[in-house]
C-alpha cells in the first residue's frame, strides 16, 4: 500500500504511455485541463499535477493559455521499442488478468452500470454516441462513469490500478483518432447493457489478440524472452501513513487466528520490529493505534497486554474513520465478486485443500464471524489459480481486519451478531462443502459476506 493521494498520477501515466507509444508526436497538443478533467472526472489540480510531472520528465512544455504542447522527440523504432520495454515484461501477469475479468472486473461494472442515476445514463449514452477526439477507450470510458456509481473508493482504486499495469486501454485507438459512434438502441436500459457488453468483449478481444501479438514478436526481435517479469501489484492510495496500518492489520489478523490471544502479551518492541521487518518506532505507533482501537492496552514494566475485554474505540480519530470507512468498501467489493471468485477458487482446489477448509470452518462458533472470513479469504488466497484475484482479494484481506474491533465492541455491548440465520456461518459454509457444490458454496459465501455488510452499513 502507498500513502498519498496518487491519482495525478494516473494522469501522467496516461499521457505518458500515449505519447512513449507513439499517439501523440512531437508538436502536437494534449486536451485542455477542462477536456481532461472530464473524460477522467478529476479535479483540476489533480490534473495539473499530473501534467506537471509530465513536464518535468521532458515529455511536454505547459502554457497558461494553451494545451500542454508535446516536447518528446522519437523515431518510429524508439515507440516500438518503448513499447516492448514496457509490455513484454508483463505479458504473463496481462494475460492471467485479462482472462480474470469476468471474476472480479465484469462483475463491478455489472453493478456499477445498474446503479446509474439518469442523469449519468445520459452522459454514457452521449459520450459513447458522440464520442470526441482525444477522449478515452470506450471500455475505460464505460468503467469510469460505471464504477463510480458504485460510490467505493476502493473499487476505484482498484480499477485504475488494472490500468496503470496493462496500459492497452491508453493505446487501443491508437490507429483511430476517433472511434466510431456506438449505435445505441432507444429501449430498455438492459438491452443497452447487453449492447454494451457485447462491444466490450469485442473490444477487449481484438486489443489483448493484438497486443499478444506484439508481445511474442517484440520478445524475439529485441531478445527479451528471458526478460525478468513484472507482476501486477495493487496498492491503496490514501493519505494515512502505510506502514504502521499495514502492521496494525497483520498484527489484528493474528490475533483474530489466536497468535496473540486475549490475555496475552505481545512479544517486546524490538522482537516485534525483527519479526516484521520495520523499525521499534514503526511498531510502536503501531501498538498505539491499536490502543485506540480498544485492542491492546500498555502495563508499564510488563509489555502490551492483549485485552480480554476490549476498551473503547476512537472514534473522533480521523485516521481511524479513514480506516473503517476502507472496511465498509471492502466488504462492498467483495460481495460483489465473491460468488465467482469463490466458485473458481473450490473448483480449483485439491479435495483434500477442500476438506481442509471445511474441518477448519467446521469448528468455529457463531461469534467468530472474523475468523470466517478470515479462513475463506485464505482458502481463496491460496487456491485461486489467478494471480490478479489473489494480489486484489491480499489486499481486501488486510482491511477487513479492521472488522474485528467493531466485532469486539457489538458482543461487548450485546449487540445482536446473529445475522438472522439458525446456524453460524461458518458452519452453513462447512454444509455446502460437504455437498461438494461449488455453486453452493459460493452462493453462502456471498450470503454472509451480505450479512456482514448490512450489520455494518446501515
Amino acid at each position: 500500500m502507498k500513502s498519498g493521494d496518487g491519482f495525478y498520477r494516473l494522469i501522467y501515466e496516461y499521457y505518458e504511455a500515449r505519447i512513449r507509444c507513439g499517439f501523440y508526436v512531437c508538436g502536437d497538443r494534449l486536451p485542455s485541463i477542462q477536456k481532461i478533467c472530464g473524460i477522467f472526472r478529476m479535479a483540476p489540480a489533480t490534473v495539473r499535477a499530473g501534467l506537471r510531472i509530465l513536464e518535468k520528465n521532458g515529455y511536454i512544455k505547459m502554457d497558461a493559455r494553451k494545451a500542454a504542447l508535446v516536447v518528446y522527440k522519437a523515431e518510429s523504432a524508439d515507440f516500438r521499442r518503448n513499447a516492448a520495454a514496457y509490455f513484454v515484461p508483463r505479458r504473463e501477469g496481462i494475460r492471467d488478468l485479462i482472462q480474470a475479468q469476468r471474476l472480479l472486473i465484469e462483475p463491478l461494472l455489472q453493478a456499477g452500470m445498474r446503479r446509474l442515476s439518469r442523469a449519468e445514463w445520459e452522459v454514457l449514452l452521449q459520450g459513447l454516441s458522440d464520442p470526441s477526439p482525444g477522449s478515452v477507450s470506450m471500455p475505460v470510458q464505460l468503467y469510469i462513469l460505471a464504477l463510480k456509481a458504485l460510490n467505493n473508493g476502493l473499487i476505484i482504486n482498484c480499477y485504475w490500478e488494472v490500468i496503470r499495469y496493462i496500459r492497452y486501454p491508453y493505446l487501443t485507438n491508437w490507429e483511430e483518432r476517433q472511434r466510431p459512434a456506438l449505435d445505441l438502441p432507444g429501449t430498455s436500459r438492459d438491452e443497452i447493457i447487453d449492447l454494451l457488453q457485447r462491444e466490450l468483449e469485442r473490444i477487449t478481444a481484438v486489443a489483448a489478440g493484438q497486443l499478444y501479438a506484439f508481445m511474442e514478436q517484440a520478445a524475439a526481435e529485441y531478445h527479451m524472452e528471458n526478460v525478468r517479469p513484472v507482476h501486477f501489484q495493487c496498492n491503496i492510495y490514501s493519505r494515512r501513513p502505510q506502514l504502521r496500518y499495514t502492521l496494525a492489520s497483520r498484527l489484528i489478523r493474528e490475533m483474530i487466528d489466536q497468535t496473540y490471544p486475549a490475555g496475552s502479551y505481545l512479544p517486546s518492541l524490538p522482537q516485534l520490529a525483527g519479526t516484521y521487518g520495520v523499525g521499534v518506532n514503526t511498531v510502536r505507533r503501531t501498538l498505539e493505534l491499536l490502543s485506540r482501537l480498544g485492542l491492546v492496552r500498555s502495563h508499564h514494566g510488563k509489555g502490551t497486554l492483549v485485552c480480554a475485554q476490549p476498551g473503547e474505540i476512537d472514534l473522533g480519530s480521523p485516521e481511524l474513520r479513514d480506516s473503517f470507512r476502507l472496511y465498509r468498501e471492502s466488504l462492498q467489493f467483495l460481495v460483489l465478486t465473491i460468488r465467482p471468485v469463490a466458485r473458481c477458487a473450490l473448483e480449483s482446489a485439491a479435495p483434500e485443500a477442500a476438506a481442509e477448509l471445511k474441518q477448519r470452518l467446521s469448528c468455529l462458533k457463531e461469534e467468530e464471524r472474523c475468523l470466517c472470513l478470515e479462513r475463506v479469504l485464505d482458502f481463496i488466497g491460496v487456491q485461486c489459480p489467478s494471480m490478479f484475484v489473489r494480489e486484489c482479494y491480499g489486499m481486501v484481506r488486510q482491511l477487513t481486519a479492521w472488522g474485528y474491533p467493531l466485532e469486539l465492541q457489538r458482543q461487548k455491548t450485546g449487540a445482536d451478531s446473529g445475522g438472522g440465520t439458525a446456524l453460524a456461518p461458518a458452519k452453513l459454509l462447512a454444509q455446502r462443502l460437504e455437498e461438494g457444490s461449488a455453486e453452493g458454496f459460493a452462493e453462502e459465501c456471498e450470503r454472509f459476506l451480505r450479512q456482514e455488510e448490512a450489520r455494518y452499513i446501515r
